[in-house]
């Protein structure tokens, strides 16, 4: 039953991707190899591999030297933990082999470069390979699948939290920061209720959580509190972004949302100017003061593209781009929470002075 509520749970994550007709069945075996997170191959980013969660552009210089002018510098490390969306589409077995080559480019190229990339302003970022579900898990064609999909859903899961662990024994002192996005999220929900949550340690060094893209309730929560405001910390945020007059299943009030430009939980729209700008693929900035974000029963609504490019970018479903939408809006907030929680906090961490691979 347990191991039933935890897939119920992450069932919300939305995709752009559909399966097109029945087929052969995946295997639970052969398993893929194990992730080991004292080596260095079992990270997808860690402080010493120079991959895409380190890229930067000049977008993205531009804004920190603004930032750093604005707010000061960031004195204090305060690393991530962040835990990438589904990539592992289709395959002979369930649970993804995070040590193929294909995979693991795709992880860099995609996750890695346009979401825990916007994490980097602040601290190093650690993101774990893990074997994730195929993504036909979510939509098991038959009872067996559902069962299969239950075990493949625990084995990533188990591999999250052994890698959570490792990240901890890395950075046993001082601030961290949660971060995930669809089936990333669900881990990284229940990462907070099994593990996090219940331990008085690593609940006060949590200094935020980003649940993007999954549903997530306050329920799932207890009393650790939605970010409502936007320099709050010791607390957590989530959004699913969608377009105009499209829901998903899974939709209501019961399903918290902060806006990722105004930061707040407020219902009112936000204003195009408040919008920084979507990191696009190639690391430039687009439509900058380009769009509007408004909650509605528990979605994030993307309204008011301005443009010629906006009209491009109208879609029903923006979970693809839950980050990178609002990447320079969510590295501006994050600099600020960072450096409102200094002001506030004790530290133990040595100084953020930066690495090569920044």
């Amino acid at each position: 039953m347990k191991h039933l509520l935890t897939l119920l749970l992450c069932l919300g994550a939305g995709s752009l991707f559909a399966q097109e007709g029945a087929s052969a069945s995946p295997s639970l075996i052969p398993y893929p190899q194990r992730p080991d997170y004292t080596e260095i191959s079992s990270w997808a980013a860690h402080p010493a591999i120079e991959w895409g969660s380190g890229k930067r552009s000049r977008a993205t210089e531009r804004l920190d030297r603004r930032l750093e002018k604005k707010y000061g510098e960031v004195a204090i490390a305060v690393p991530t933990f962040f835990i990438y969306p589904t990539l592992y589409f289709e395959g002979d077995v369930w649970n993804a082999d995070c040590f193929d080559a294909w995979y693991r480019q795709e992880i860099n190229d995609w996750p890695m470069a346009n979401q825990a990339s916007v994490f980097t302003g602040v601290g190093p970022v650690y993101a774990p390979h893990y074997r994730q579900m195929m993504y036909r898990g979510y939509y098991p064609e038959s009872d067996q699948e559902y069962r299969d999909a239950l075990v493949a859903y625990d084995t990533a899961y188990a591999d999250v939290k052994h890698a959570f662990e490792a990240f901890i024994t890395l950075n046993p002192e001082g601030r961290y920061i949660l971060a995930g996005h669809s089936q990333g999220t669900g881990h990284a929900k229940r990462l907070m209720m099994e593990v996090i949550l219940p331990n008085k340690e690593l609940r006060q060094r949590l200094l935020a959580a980003y649940l993007v893209g999954n549903t997530v309730t306050q329920e799932d929560m207890g009393d650790f509190p939605l970010c409502s405001d936007p320099l709050q910390v010791d607390c957590w945020m989530g959004w699913r972004s969608y377009g105009k007059d499209f829901y998903p299943k899974k939709y209501g009030p019961n399903y918290p949302v902060v806006n990722p430009i105004t930061w707040t939980d407020s219902p009112a729209r936000s204003r195009r100017y408040q919008h920084k700008g979507a990191l696009y693929s190639n690391g430039k900035v687009l439509l900058r003061h380009g769009v509007s974000a408004r909650i509605d029963q528990g979605t994030l609504r993307i309204e008011r593209l301005r443009g010629p490019l906006g009209w491009f970018f109208r879609w029903e479903d923006y979970h693809r781009a839950d980050y990178n939408m609002f990447w320079f809006n969510i590295r501006e907030n994050l600099y600020q929470r960072v450096q409102n929680a200094e002001l506030s906090s004790e530290w133990t961490s040595e100084p953020y002075i930066g690495s090569e691979l920044d």
